[in-house]
């Protein structure tokens, strides 16, 4: 294993949360979602006013989410060190981080062809559109926590005499699968705690989410560093026989 390479992969993880941060919060304004209880018309507007900062805040977007399939590889070439026999895990990992990758440039794009030509939009149109875009971004959590489960349980069945990840890290990532399944429920409100921009629905599964990236990122750059020590001794065994 490349451990320079796959290091940098697990540092485009933090890239991720910062581009995310900076594109959706400070340019786009988006952080929290402007709410659903809004009129088409105050949509519409929102829109107008914000347009460069959203063009801008999607680009951004488009490369920032680019690395989450870089990011999730990083982890995915542990997982593989953690199965024995056929990497089923491993395998499915890949389609599905594939998959992932897919819904997060769906959101910027789609953000970028509203605020394109806004004032020519119909308001409803843009509304029922907005409106999708956040559905995109919530409602899709099951296969960001099926990789949670994927990683937990390659961590728990990990039988390596030094194990690759903590036996911790697999408990963090049952309970971020479980954290981020309130994300199902936004499609029944539009106030409260459960609708796109509440504090349960938006605030706690966004944290829960990007906060797990962050500690993943980190627990994966710690892999690292312990897999050029391992590999570093392996050479040095070697020259002295």
């Amino acid at each position: 294993m490349d451990t320079r390479v796959v290091s940098l992969m697990a540092w485009s993880g933090i890239v991720l949360v910062v581009c995310l941060a900076v594109a959706q919060g400070l340019l786009m304004g988006f952080i929290p979602p402007p709410s659903p209880d809004m009129s088409a018309e105050e949509i519409a507007q929102l829109f107008i006013e914000r347009k460069l900062g959203i063009r801008v805040g999607t680009l951004l977007e488009c490369i920032g989410f680019t690395f989450y399939l870089t990011w999730s590889m990083s982890i995915v070439m542990f997982m593989r060190r953690m199965e024995s026999g056929m990497p089923v895990l491993t395998y499915t990992s890949i389609a599905n981080n594939g998959g992932g990758y897919v819904f997060f440039l769906l959101m910027p794009i789609t953000w970028a062809a509203l605020a394109f030509r806004p004032e020519a939009l119909d308001p409803k149109l843009l509304q029922l559109v907005n409106d999708y875009v956040w559905f995109i971004f919530i409602l899709s959590w099951p296969p960001f926590a099926l990789f949670t489960v994927y990683i937990a349980v390659a961590v728990l069945r990990d039988r390596n005499p030094e194990p690759v990840f903590p036996r911790w890290v697999g408990y963090v990532n049952l309970w971020t699968a479980a954290m981020i399944m309130p994300a199902g429920l936004i499609e029944f409100f539009t106030t409260g705690p459960f609708a796109y921009d509440g504090v349960i629905a938006f605030w706690w599964v966004w944290l829960e989410f990007f906060g797990w990236i962050v500690v993943m990122s980190w627990v994966t750059l710690r892999a690292c560093a312990a897999e050029k020590r391992r590999q570093l001794a392996e050479d040095g065994a070697g020259v002295s026989a």
